[in-house]
């Protein structure tokens, strides 16, 4: 049975900073025009006979661009080391290439070409009866439905429909179920990936994936036990 999670190729992207850069410009710009606007102000009703020193409203000026290039990188500091700080998470992933995992596992994938990857189910629920494990595209129709019995049962899933009709490669749902006295649909247990990291990979939403030997793909924050 193969078991994974899909692949995802990702970039990890400094450019993430460019939006706050782009807020905090539109910040400063409003601040400047209410502090021109204060200036005019200033300028407009001051003491006719006691006018305030030009060099004044020039300092302000100055101090007003030094604190607003300031803040600009402040921000641009800050991108940087969250960026930086992803980098760190990755190589602290990068710690767990040769070690053995195990994780829970709500999908498995038929890879390109075929193959199987074995699988862990375990039925953990009681007093249920037509124990199975089924397999589900992504309309929710089940494909394949495999017999259980309780307690631990080691598999191995051929990317498989129930007729014997391989799959096309892709992500698949699986679930353990069986029926209670009122014959409605339970789950009954879970199903685990256990196998060698051999890479690790950063998706979209900045978590991290990590490639099994057995050729699964399952999240580095769903692992449930790691081995030399």
């Amino acid at each position: 049975m193969a078991t994974s999670t899909t692949a995802i190729n990702t970039t990890p992207a400094i450019a993430a900073t460019s939006a706050p850069t782009a807020q905090l410009s539109n910040t400063s710009n409003a601040d400047f025009d209410r502090f021109l606007k204060l200036l005019t102000a200033q300028m407009k009703y001051q003491d006719p006979m006691d006018p305030t020193d030009p060099t004044q409203f020039v300092a302000q000026l100055a101090q007003f661009s030094q604190v607003e290039q300031q803040t600009k990188t402040n921000a641009l500091l800050q991108g940087i080391a969250d960026a930086l700080a992803g980098n760190g998470k990755l190589s602290e992933n990068a710690a767990l290439l040769g070690k053995s995992v195990k994780t829970e596992a709500s999908t498995l994938t038929v890879p390109e070409g075929g193959g199987s990857v074995p699988i862990t189910v375990d039925v953990s629920a009681t007093g249920l009866k037509n124990l199975r494990l089924e397999v589900l595209d992504a309309r929710s129709d089940v494909l394949r439905r495999i017999n259980l019995n309780a307690g631990t049962t080691d598999l191995s899933f051929d990317g498989k429909d129930g007729n014997g009709n391989p799959l096309a490669a892709g992500q698949y749902t699986v679930r353990v179920v069986g029926e209670d006295d009122a014959n409605k649909r339970t789950t009954a247990g879970t199903v685990t990936v256990a196998g060698k990291v051999t890479e690790v990979r950063r998706d979209s939403s900045g978590g991290y994936n990590l490639v099994l030997d057995t050729g699964a793909v399952v999240s580095a924050a769903d692992v449930t036990r790691l081995g030399s």
